[in-house]
């Protein structure tokens, strides 16, 4: 049933997806982000205690907008319309009804970023880098990802980590409260089971309530339109001279 992701149940009562286009650093394309959507349905009509969600390889969790798709030149309207289908994503995830944790296998960059911060708890790969890099791109942060930022950070830190761009390291990330943990890739199955087992030890219906609680103080549906606005603002840069120099550059280099 899909292409560019992998989704299943397992057997302790957690939901999977898994980002599976290892080819192209797991970048979100339209076709990924309508198989994200059908994924997150299907996880939300399953009995799970928790949604992980990963990427494939070991080079990227996700790096970001396919650029083949969200190219430079679309109007305003037609960024809008292509990011917008991604802040749905990131909306139904930060609001899924029992907690979500992505397992970052490796760097989370840009749009990457914004789908992990969409997560409530984020464990990373040491080696990996992970950032709001949209700045150093010419635009903002695109899926509504910047809003979801303010709601897990400080607000001071978050405004920092958007306006400085920067691909942060994990220890970083740790410290400043981004990332809860790091993991150890190469014992992946053991490790998995030891990020879990706070989630696995206890009931659906526990479950369920704790992250209930968590929307109602954080996560109003009020978000939403916050998200909105993010997106449109966005969309209203996207065609600037900075955006179009640095997609063209990287597009010539990957085809030379």
């Amino acid at each position: 049933m899909f292409e560019t992701i992998e989704y299943h149940i397992a057997d302790e009562g957690y939901a999977l997806i898994s980002l599976n286009r290892v080819e192209a650093r797991n970048a979100i394309s339209f076709q990924m982000t309508e198989e994200l959507k059908e994924a997150l349905q299907q996880a939300r009509e399953a009995d799970i205690k928790c949604l992980v969600l990963t990427g494939n390889g070991t080079e990227a969790f996700c790096s970001g907008g396919d650029l083949n798709d969200f190219h430079w030149d679309m109007s305003d309207n037609e960024a809008f319309k292509a990011l917008y289908s991604m802040k749905e994503v990131l909306y139904d995830l930060a609001r899924f009804p029992v907690p979500t944790l992505a397992v970052l296998n490796g760097s989370a960059l840009g749009g990457g970023c914004e789908l992990a911060t969409a997560c409530d708890f984020r464990y990373g790969s040491p080696d990996g880098s992970y950032g709001f890099i949209q700045g150093q791109l010419g635009i903002t942060a695109g899926f509504g990802g910047g809003s979801l930022l303010y709601r897990r950070l400080p607000s001071l830190i978050a405004y920092q980590m958007l306006v400085e761009s920067e691909a942060y390291s994990a220890t970083k990330c740790v410290s400043i409260g981004w990332m809860q943990d790091v993991f150890d890739p190469s014992d992946i199955k053991e490790e998995m089971k030891r990020l879990l087992e706070p989630f696995i030890s206890k009931s659906v219906e526990q479950l369920k309530e704790f992250k209930q609680q968590y929307i109602r103080f954080e996560f109003p549906i009020s978000l939403s339109a916050d998200m909105d606005e993010e997106v449109r603002r966005c969309s209203t840069i996207w065609g600037n001279a900075l955006h179009k120099e640095v997609v063209d550059s990287f597009l010539s280099e990957k085809n030379s």
